[in-house]
């Protein structure tokens, strides 16, 4: 059986490498804990369900879907972003209950995902490679 590859851009990947487990990121006064690559591809459980890490909004939409009978949610600029599109986004990080993801239909747009607040969602970034620019590297002790 051959292990699942990660639909992320290899400059990312690299990147995440250089910065090494545990880092954290600082953007929009908020701190965020990033996956690893590894990390990324571990199995986590939701609901009693198991996941990919790095899929776990496509898990979330549906129950949000199951829960509310919504099929889209809205961007703090009021664009209705539907749910099939933030099922397909990729989740690199998180604070707390919000999801830190990235759409790769949107050049890897860069999106924090409230799955607690219904499925809101804020786009904080155009590309990965504009977070990579803007966001601090902090450390956590």
């Amino acid at each position: 059986m051959t292990s699942p590859k990660l639909n992320l851009p290899e400059k990312y990947l690299s990147w995440l490498e250089e910065i090494g487990e545990d880092a954290y990121l600082e953007m929009d006064d908020r701190e965020w804990a990033l996956a690893g690559p590894e990390e990324l591809l571990e199995m986590i459980e939701i609901d009693d369900e198991e996941i990919l890490c790095v899929d776990q909004a496509r898990l979330l939409v549906k129950i949000i879907e199951e829960v509310t009978g919504e099929s889209t949610t809205e961007d703090t600029e009021g664009n209705v972003i539907p749910f099939a599109r933030i099922a397909a986004w990729l989740t690199i990080g998180c604070d707390e209950d919000d999801l830190l993801c990235v759409d790769p239909a949107d050049n890897y747009s860069v999106w924090v995902f409230y799955p607690s607040e219904g499925g809101d969602v804020e786009k904080i970034a155009h590309s990965l490679d504009e977070l990579m620019d803007d966001a601090e590297q902090v450390d956590k002790e």
